[in-house]
């Protein structure tokens, strides 16, 4: 018999609701609070379950919490997805037609990258394509505020003048993403989630990629580090995180500083 959704569990609901994303340590002091808030034991070890049980509630309204691990720092976090929708129009409550045809233009040069991120300065030059491809005219300054909003809403990180796809943006627009640039979304060859930003086999017949964090734990320990799939030698770039938790790279040999080059078909 389900456990009927009670008031922590509501209270839980709508704070990951109102946030977009949580990290995994936040949503264990969250759900302490919520069981504190109403009187209910605190059991830890219990949290999954109590995830599970709002997502029983949840599910008939094609909604789940998921968990989710950040490409910038190997941090997992909880977000509330949309299983239903599969474009970005699910932003629609909150961006209008045109900034969302301009996100899709940012997705564009994000997942198109050798890196995962996009310069400001390449997205805010979107703003002439998207009047010559599609008439929708958009100010610079306007594209700066649409960039700024996504940032605060967690749908997209920035980072020195970079910006890339959050954790929140890559669990919720999965369906998007997989099905729209199903030929060039790679998944983690270690983890099995999509990799964006990570290291790409120098192998040409071999399409093995993995994130940072997850090559630094699997080859922690290998002296002469090789591809997981094709066996290939893998020139291992070591990246640390530094106190603002980005990656840093700490020894990078020059020939690394680039994953190998894709051909990207036209999407358009």
């Amino acid at each position: 018999m389900a456990t009927a959704m009670t008031d922590a569990h509501r209270m839980f609901l709508q704070s990951i609701m109102t946030h977009g994303a949580l990290k995994a340590r936040e949503v264990k002091a969250l759900y302490k609070k919520c069981c504190e808030t109403f009187n209910r034991p605190v059991e830890h070890e219990n949290l999954g379950k109590f995830v599970n049980e709002i997502n029983h509630h949840v599910g008939p309204f094609s909604m789940m919490i998921q968990k989710g691990v950040s490409e910038e720092d190997g941090v997992q976090y909880y977000a509330l997805v949309n299983m239903m929708e599969s474009d970005v129009t699910r932003l629609a409550s909150d961006y209008t037609e045109t900034e969302l045809e301009f996100f899709k233009k940012v997705l564009d040069l994000i997942v198109d990258s050798d890196t995962g991120v996009a310069s400001s300065t390449d997205i805010l030059n979107l703003t002439d394509q998207l009047y010559e491809e599609q008439n929708r005219k958009m100010k610079k300054k306007e594209a700066e505020d649409v960039i700024r909003r996504m940032v605060r809403d967690r749908w997209l990180n920035e980072h020195q003048g970079e910006i890339s796809l959050s954790v929140r943006g890559i669990l919720e627009l999965k369906p998007y993403l997989t099905e729209h640039y199903k030929d060039d979304i790679r998944q983690c060859c270690l983890c099995d989630q999509i990799a964006l930003k990570g290291q790409l086999c120098q192998s040409d017949s071999c399409d093995a990629k993995m994130h940072y964090f997850c090559a630094n734990r699997y080859f922690r320990d290998k002296d002469q580090p090789s591809c997981p799939r094709c066996k290939a030698d893998w020139d291992h770039m070591v990246v640390s995180q530094g106190a603002n938790g980005h990656s840093q790279t700490e020894e990078t040999p020059a020939s690394q500083t680039q994953g190998r080059r894709r051909k990207m078909p036209s999407r358009h």
